[in-house]
C-alpha cells in the first residue's frame, strides 16, 4: 500500500515539473517574440526616418538655389561602417527635360598610401555611372550602393559626382569624403 502512495506522489511531482517547464517555455517564447517584434518595428521606423532626413537635407541644399547637384552628407563627410552595405544618396534639380548622364569618380587621397588604388575603391561601389530621365523643372533623388570590406584600412578618399546635360554640357558637380569606420552594435 505504501509503494502505491509513493508512486502517486512521484507522478504528481513529475506532472508539476512538466507544468512548470511548459509555463516557463511559453513565457520565454512570448518574451522572445515581443523582442523580435520591437526590433523590427524600430528598424522600420528608422528606415522611414532616414528617408525623411535625406529628403529634408536635399530640400535644404536645393533651397539655396545655387546647387543643381548634391550628395547627401554631414559636413561633406560620410563614415560608412566596415563590412556593411551602405547607400550614398544624391539628387539633381533640372530645369530642362531630357536624359542626364552621371559619373562618379574616385580620388584615393590618403588611401593610396595604404595600397588602395582608384580601381580597387571602385570595386566597392555599384552604379557609379548611368543616366536619369528628367521632366522639366523637377528634382530626383538617387543612390549608389557601397559595400566596404571588413578588412578595409582606416583612410579617407574622395568621391566626386559630375552630371551632364542632355546636350553634353556639365549640369553640376559635387563631392564628398568617405572615411570608413569600424561597425558598432547598431550600425
Amino acid at each position: 500500500m505504501r509503494s502505491i502512495l509513493y508512486r502517486r506522489k512521484a507522478a504528481i511531482e513529475m506532472s508539476m515539473t512538466t507544468v512548470v517547464v511548459i509555463v516557463l517555455s511559453m513565457t520565454m517564447l512570448a518574451l522572445g517574440l515581443t523582442l523580435v517584434r520591437t526590433l523590427f518595428k524600430g528598424a522600420t521606423l528608422t528606415a522611414t526616418g532616414l528617408n525623411s532626413q535625406v529628403q529634408n537635407e536635399l530640400n535644404k541644399i536645393f533651397q539655396s538655389g545655387t546647387s543643381t547637384v548634391a550628395i547627401v552628407s554631414e559636413g561633406g563627410i560620410l563614415e560608412p561602417p566596415l563590412g556593411k552595405s551602405n547607400a550614398v544618396w544624391w539628387a539633381l534639380v533640372s530645369s530642362d527635360e531630357g536624359k542626364y548622364s552621371y559619373t562618379f569618380t574616385i580620388d584615393p587621397a590618403e588611401c593610396a598610401s595604404k595600397g588602395l588604388t582608384a580601381d580597387k575603391l571602385k570595386s566597392w561601389f555599384v552604379g557609379l555611372t548611368g543616366s536619369i530621365s528628367m521632366p522639366a523643372n523637377s528634382n530626383k533623388e538617387n543612390k549608389i550602393l557601397m559595400n566596404v570590406p571588413t578588412n578595409a584600412p582606416a583612410c579617407s578618399f574622395e568621391l566626386r559626382l559630375e552630371v551632364k546635360t542632355p546636350s553634353g554640357g556639365i549640369h553640376g558637380s559635387d563631392n564628398v569624403f568617405i572615411k570608413p569606420r569600424k561597425a558598432t552594435l547598431f550600425g
